[in-house]
């Protein structure tokens, strides 16, 4: 039976505490781990000790403590409307400067995992929930891949639970009892057995205490899984001592080792002898999670995949080893951007030396997930980029493919955007783009990407789907929390396969200019303001509709157009905003319905423009008053959505009412 003890109002705080009363060693037979957890607003703590299973250790006790300085106010990201700069930068990430504040913290939920067997340490990372926007979505992906029986241990540091929104529903379906009732400034701990009970957990809901639990951990006798072969044994062997490997190291219902082969595609000839190319690091968990998608994808060719290691500590060249998967390390050196710059050149250098009479060459960051369609999409667009040379790239992941905008699996785009996430070029273009990257030494942007697009994509143009073939899970350096939610992580991934696609010899220039320019032309055109709710016609009367509105060619800006005037029509018709990349020669495809595509021509910047009538008006955005203006803010700030925090109104009284209605 659980009993719940509640400590009371008390001069530090608010306090509660749940414990199972029936766990003990005595009644489980388990061997016992004295552990003290705690939560502060100026930091947490883990110690787990009285421990003789690590001989190794120089201490009695692993000792796990990180005290950080916390700011007491939470400032949620937004992002912030383009200005008008000559200087490039990259829009799939943060500014220099928003981009260090998200990466120097520590402060939010601590997730650790514990060795069920020895309560030795095999996973710890904070999760910056005092941030609104998107860490609860990673928290949620890592909590997914935690094995089943393993010890897991959360707490908070400082407003750790503001951010923590979807993910304190999936906490109480694990068996947390507080989780759903934590004010935003709540200290929380709480220990529990994923798939099991809880061992303990305790909160202070207000104040500023010291929370600590002090527990006796009950450790498992079960032996690890019996191992009838070679690689077996080394798995579980790697499983004692790493963490949120998902089917790896789950011991009831573990992954096949080796992987079975999938079946071919239909047109698996396209893909002999094209490498595929996935570059990693330190992090094992979303390496896993990458490699099983892209391995068990049909069409998928062990042979033909290398893993480039840059820093990559033995657990990942451990997990490759188990895994079968070919890799390569390259040295790497520098810091943060500088470093992933002259990293990525050395891997363009080592696929022209490696694979330098391949047709093309495929490359996967190892935080992103492909569809199982992934492979014949490659096989049905791979041969343009032999037979147009206005092609320089096949993305696979869809730029303006995103929650209510990507609907037709079949259909494919071209237009002027950088290299993303999960993409094909020939081997002539890495060639061609290491020809400069030997020279340079002063880069006009440290994102290699976005230099590629810059500098070496010289006006040609990539393929991508309208719904992706590959999403941008993880979280990295550059991250930004609010652009990853509101654009990334919610976009749609294709899952049937194969998807055969529609009209790919229609995608070369002269066919796509001669059908676009007809569908603009037959297209129904819009007026009037775009940041109306009235804008868009709901139900669509016509298949067909277009958009003009003025689109300036920026000063000095490599010769793109004006991000500003379009940021703003995109953001009202919720599209990818933050760049004009995706546009074919100032031309914007959104589909705002099953059934109906829109045509955004930006004039006088578009190839296009041409085709407007002489008596329909120019929407205009520098032309709009202040008045109107205001409207156009607000509206858009309503589609964005209100931040909402919960609980901020909580009370010790209000949380064991409720927890006494539920029992």
């Amino acid at each position: 039976m659980e009993v719940l003890v509640v400590t009371g109002l008390t001069n530090r705080g608010e306090g509660w505490r749940t414990h199972r009363e029936d766990v003990t060693p005595e009644r489980c037979g388990m061997r016992p781990v004295y552990v003290e957890v705690s939560s502060t607003l100026n930091g947490w703590g883990l110690k787990v000790n009285g421990c003789p299973y690590h001989p190794q250790d120089q201490h009695p006790c692993s000792l796990l403590q990180r005290e950080v300085s916390l700011q007491r106010e939470v400032t949620p990201q937004r992002e912030v409307t383009p200005q008008r700069e000559v200087t490039p930068q990259n829009p799939r990430t943060s500014p220099p400067t928003q981009a260090e504040s998200v990466r120097n913290t520590n402060k939010g939920i601590t997730l650790s995992v514990l060795n069920q067997r020895d309560a030795s340490l095999v996973f710890r990372k904070v999760f910056p929930l005092d941030q609104y926007w998107a860490h609860w979505i990673d928290l949620e992906w890592h909590l997914a891949q935690v094995s089943p029986g393993s010890i897991v241990v959360m707490a908070v540091s400082g407003s750790g639970v503001v951010g923590l929104r979807g993910a304190a529903l999936h906490l109480a379906q694990l068996g947390s009892l507080l989780v759903l009732h934590l004010p935003p400034r709540a200290l929380w701990t709480w220990v529990f057995v994923k798939g099991g009970r809880t061992i303990s957990e305790t909160a202070v809901l207000q104040g500023e205490a010291t929370q600590q639990a002090h527990l006796l951990l009950p450790l498992s006798l079960l032996p690890t899984p019996e191992s009838n072969s070679q690689l077996e044994l080394q798995r579980w062997q790697y499983c004692a001592s790493q963490g949120v490997m998902g089917g790896l190291c789950d011991e009831v219902t573990p992954d096949p080792l080796p992987m079975p082969s999938p079946r071919a595609v239909a047109r698996q000839e396209a893909l002999a002898g094209v490498p595929v190319i996935m570059t990693a690091g330190s992090r094992n968990q979303y390496l896993y999670y990458s490699l099983t998608a892209l391995l068990a994808a049909p069409g998928a060719q062990h042979r033909n995949i290398l893993v480039v290691l840059g820093d990559a500590p033995q657990r990942t060249t451990q997990l490759l080893r188990l895994m079968n998967v070919t890799f390569t390390t390259l040295p790497v050196h520098g810091h943060a951007n500088n470093k992933l710059f002259h990293y990525y050149r050395s891997v363009f250098r080592l696929v022209a030396h490696k694979f330098p009479d391949a047709p093309a060459v495929i490359l996967l960051d190892e935080d992103v997930q492909v569809s199982p369609d992934f492979f014949s999409f490659m096989s049905q667009t791979l041969w343009l980029l032999k037979t147009d040379p206005t092609l320089y790239c096949v993305n696979a992941h869809a730029p303006v493919g995103l929650k209510g905008l990507a609907y037709d699996d079949t259909r494919i785009m071209r237009g002027a955007i950088q290299v993303e996430w999960g993409y094909a070029v020939t081997l002539d273009f890495v060639r061609e783009a290491l020809t400069e990257w030997e020279t340079i030494t002063n880069p006009n942007t440290l994102f290699y990407d976005f230099w590629l697009y810059l500098n070496i994509r010289k006006g040609r143009e990539c393929l991508f789907p309208e719904v992706s073939r590959t999403l941008h899970f993880g979280f990295g350096v550059n991250t930004d929390a609010h652009l990853k939610e509101k654009f990334f992580l919610t976009k749609p991934l294709v899952k049937r396969v194969p998807v055969e696609l529609r009209d790919v010899g229609k995608l070369q220039l002269s066919s796509w200019q001669r059908e676009l320019s007809l569908n603009i032309s037959m297209a129904s055109p819009l007026r009037g303001n775009p940041c109306r709710a009235t804008f868009l016609p709901s139900p669509p009367f016509t298949s067909l509709y277009v958009f003009y509105y003025r689109l300036d060619i920026m000063e000095k800006g490599y010769g793109q157009p004006d991000p500003y005037q379009f940021y703003i029509l995109a953001e009202c018709l919720k599209t990818w905003s933050m760049s004009e990349q995706g546009h074919h020669q100032g031309v914007h495809i959104v589909r705002f319905s099953s059934n109906a595509t829109l045509y955004l021509v930006g004039v006088p910047y578009s190839q296009y423009s041409h085709l407007r009538p002489k008596n329909l008006p120019l929407w205009d955005v520098d032309a709009v008053d202040d008045h109107e203006l205001e409207q156009m803010t607000e509206y858009v700030n309503t589609l964005r959505g209100e931040l909402k925090i919960s609980n901020e109104n909580v009370t010790l009284d209000m949380v064991v009412k409720t927890l006494s209605i539920t029992q």
